[in-house]
C-alpha cells in the first residue's frame, strides 16, 4: 500500500492513505488533497512517499 505523507517545517502533519489501486486514480486523489492542503498549511507542503507491507 502506498501512503503519502504531509511534511510542513520538516515535521509530518498527516499521512493520506488513498483506497484506490490504479495510479491514475490515486495522482487525482493526491493533487486534489494537495489543493486542501496548501489552504490548510500553506505553500511550505512537502508531500514523501512510502510503502507499507
Amino acid at each position: 500500500m502506498i501512503v503519502f505523507d504531509i511534511i510542513v517545517d520538516g515535521i509530518v502533519k498527516e499521512t493520506i492513505r488513498p483506497n484506490a489501486r490504479k495510479l491514475r486514480d490515486i495522482s487525482v486523489f493526491v493533487n486534489e488533497q494537495m489543493k486542501l492542503m496548501r489552504r490548510k498549511y500553506g505553500y511550505g507542503v512537502h508531500v514523501k512517499r512510502r510503502m507499507i507491507f
